[in-house]
């Protein structure tokens, strides 16, 4: 459901195929997408397999930056890492070619595993909203709960979801003959019903979108309210008016950063595919969701941006990890865990994990 199904000679285009197909005696047009749309896409692939790779090492790599919310992060970077490679060169044939060539059997699987990883990437962001609000909100609560069997469930639960959940997917999806310029083979959505189909899509809208959507804004919305206000539970350490206010301005940043991204990169793919499904079909709306698919799949390679490299601690295990790219920055070697003094001091290599963790959290890194 997230990815068009057949390349710029779709039954989308409309009067402008069919005039070009009515023309005769030539081969297909070659349009600008076949080229720009490829070309983007593997842009969006190299910098997502370089970064989500990155942020799969630094966690790996350093004992740590092992926390719950990594644990989370790590298994968006997979889950991105799996949509690149399983989904994104078969979907840039799509363009320079006329028709689909990798057979049924890929027809189903690509498709059906870009609707999982979709939906398992917004429900695992839905989920970190949670997490985060949850330890900066109730911080010595979430210590008796908060635990790595807890987040690995969670994040077992999430793709055995996204696994059923997608399963009309990889049932519905098969091969079609069409004419373009001469007889084409399309892989295609056929539900048994136009409501059944329906279903579906206001379904995948609701799961893929508009719930995590609500589900991010209203943890982070509900965190900065709290951050803004004393502490009610026991042995919480103040911070200075100064410092807290700060500390909220930069993660009120951060929140709208997050809420903008998920906003822009899902959208509009989410809505042309609702209007499509509810009779809406024009050669500027294909147009449209073509940019949609380009917004939404860039999101797999600006996750590690915004998840991982805008905390400080990824920044600093990241230069730990590979000094030799930051030689030109060096100012004196920099330990993996400490913060800095705009986030609240250090945090001892020797304290509890849970409290480096829940300050780590807090601060919004």
């Amino acid at each position: 459901m997230i990815v068009e199904s057949t390349a710029n000679h779709g039954p989308d285009c409309g009067s402008i195929c069919n005039e070009s197909a009515a023309s005769g005696g030539r081969g297909p047009p070659v349009l600008v997408d076949a080229w720009l749309v490829p070309t983007f896409f593997g842009l969006i692939m190299l910098v997502g397999l370089v970064g989500n790779s990155l942020v799969i090492h630094v966690v790996t790599k350093h004992q740590q930056m092992k926390t719950i919310t990594n644990f989370y992060i790590v298994n968006l970077a997979t889950t991105d890492i799996l949509f690149l490679v399983c989904c994104v060169p078969f979907t840039a044939t799509l363009y320079p070619l006329p028709s689909w060539i990798f057979g049924e059997f890929m027809c189903r699987l690509v498709n059906y595993l870009q609707q999982v990883t979709a939906q398992a990437t917004c429900i695992t962001l839905s989920a970190m909203s949670v997490d985060r609000c949850y330890v900066t909100v109730y911080p010595l609560q979430s210590l008796r709960h908060r635990t790595p069997r807890m987040a690995l469930t969670i994040s077992v639960s999430i793709w055995i979801g996204s696994l059923l959940l997608s399963t009309p997917v990889a049932v519905y999806q098969r091969l079609e003959a069409g004419y373009w310029f001469g007889p084409q083979t399309y892989c295609s959505e056929v539900f048994p019903s136009a409501r059944l189909q329906k279903a579906f899509i206001i379904y995948s809208f609701l799961a893929v979108y508009l719930l995590p959507l609500l589900t991010i804004t209203a943890c982070y919305a509900f965190m900065l309210k709290r951050m803004g206000q004393p502490s009610c539970e026991p042995h919480r350490q103040q911070l200075p008016p100064e410092r807290a206010a700060a500390m909220r301005a930069r993660v009120s940043r951060m929140v709208v950063v997050m809420v903008a991204l998920f906003l822009i990169c899902w959208g509009p793919i989410q809505v042309c595919i609702l209007l499509q499904a509810f009779g809406l079909r024009s050669y500027v709306l294909y147009k449209l969701k073509i940019w949609g698919h380009c917004m939404s799949y860039s999101n797999s390679s600006v996750n590690p941006l915004v998840y991982a490299f805008m905390g400080n601690n990824f920044r600093k295990a990241f230069k730990h990890a590979f000094p030799a790219i930051f030689l030109w920055r060096t100012r004196g070697r920099v330990r993996v865990g400490n913060m800095d003094p705009e986030e609240g001091g250090e945090i001892d290599h020797q304290a509890p994990k849970g409290e480096a963790e829940m300050h780590f959290l807090s601060s919004g890194s």
